[in-house]
């Protein structure tokens, strides 16, 4: 989806401004209809914002811009190196102990990516493309490690409520401010499909970094490239190849290695 619509030529700050309102709309919509808190926890409520006007909002823009300069599984292939980053963010900042099975499932996930986004597509990419994914992984991961840090009394759909919000705001101010907001007629259904999927991912996402820490849950998170190959084959008729299901397999592999695993935090 975000492939057709960078390809489509509305820009990253029309695109990306329309994906995160609609998130932000409908996960507020969800927070009022069940009667959670609307906002973030005091004290989190600056941090929370910034990290989806700052974070989140620098993260997409660059993987977006990724996508205008190569082919989506050149990107992915590159932005998949964020597991690796965080793990080795967490054991340099004493968070993780380093262990076995940790290398293993983030080998395994490693893997399983590559042989899932290589093994049926085209991979193509310009060196500006490669400096752009790579960036973006980069942020990914300080913004995983950061979230974990500083965001721990707020519920995880508020926390995606209002990181969604802080990146709407961003965009769409940038728009204004830059005069480069496009309309999105003829692309309408896409952008409210992109909006949807983000909020899901937001409020999972943010649960998973409370209950498994940013390890496991960017290795966990692998498991989209996996399930981005087996919609493709139910619902639009491409194939599977035998290495991406292989490359399947080996992510569903490391996902049960962090299932069974009980978390052990570094000693202080």
């Amino acid at each position: 989806m975000n492939r057709s619509l960078a390809r489509a030529g509305l820009g990253a700050t029309t695109v990306l401004g329309a994906r995160f309102t609609v998130a932000a709309v409908l996960l507020l919509g969800i927070l009022a209809i069940r009667r959670m808190p609307l906002t973030p926890a005091p004290g989190e409520r600056s941090r929370v914002f910034l990290l989806g006007a700052i974070g989140y909002m620098t993260e997409s823009t660059l993987f977006f811009m990724g996508l205008e300069r190569g082919s989506a599984a050149a990107v992915s292939l590159l932005f998949y190196t964020y597991p690796a980053l965080v793990t080795l963010g967490e054991i340099i900042m004493g968070w993780e102990r380093p262990r076995r099975t940790t290398f293993v499932a983030l080998s395994l996930s490693a893997l399983g990516s590559i042989l899932v986004v290589a093994a049926g597509s085209d991979v193509s990419i310009s060196g500006a493309g490669v400096a752009l994914a790579m960036g973006s992984s980069a942020t990914f991961t300080v913004y995983l490690l950061i979230t974990s840090r500083v965001v721990v009394h707020t519920d995880a759909l508020t926390t995606g409520a209002w990181m969604a919000v802080g990146a709407a705001v961003a965009f769409l101010s940038r728009g204004l401010v830059m005069g480069d907001l496009h309309s999105p007629a003829g692309h309408v259904p896409a952008l409210i499909g992109n909006g949807v999927a983000t909020a899901s991912a937001f409020a999972l996402m943010f649960a998973s970094i409370r209950r498994l820490g940013p390890t496991r849950t960017s290795v966990v998170m692998t498991l989209e490239a996996f399930f981005a190959i087996a919609l493709a084959a139910l619902f639009l008729g491409e194939g599977i190849r035998p290495l991406q299901a292989v490359g399947g397999l080996a992510i569903l592999a490391a996902t049960a290695l962090i299932a069974v695993r009980r978390p052990v935090a570094a000693e202080l």
